[in-house]
Parts: C-alpha cells; structure tokens; sequence
C-alpha cells in the first residue's frame, strides 16, 4: 500500500479519537458510557500510532 494512503487512514484514525474526545464533553454520559468513549479513544490513539510508527522512515543500521 502507498504510504500516502497509510497517512491518510492515520489522519481517520486521528480525527475519530478527537470525535471521541469530544464527545466526553457531554455531561449527561454514564459512567458507563464514559468508560466505553475512554476505551474507543485508547483504540484509537493506538491505532494511529501504529500507522505513524509505520510510515516513519526507518534508519538502517550499520
């Protein structure tokens, strides 16, 4: 796959943990509902990670 197209899921995966995000903001959640937004914003934020590390470019080694 291009890496271009790895960068843009990385921005997805980026823009859903803001969702997320924000949606902890609502007063009115659960501590349920807290919990599961807090998990998916993890997942998330692993997500993304994976994909940054992936597309970093790599140095050899000597």
């Amino acid at each position: 796959m291009e890496i271009e197209k790895l960068m843009t899921c990385y921005c997805k995966a980026r823009e859903v943990q803001s969702f997320y995000s924000n949606c902890l903001t609502n007063d009115s959640l659960t501590p349920k509902e807290r919990d599961l937004l807090i998990n998916l914003i993890k997942n998330a934020s692993v997500s993304s990670n994976l994909l940054r590390e992936y597309c970093q470019p790599q140095d050899k080694e000597i």
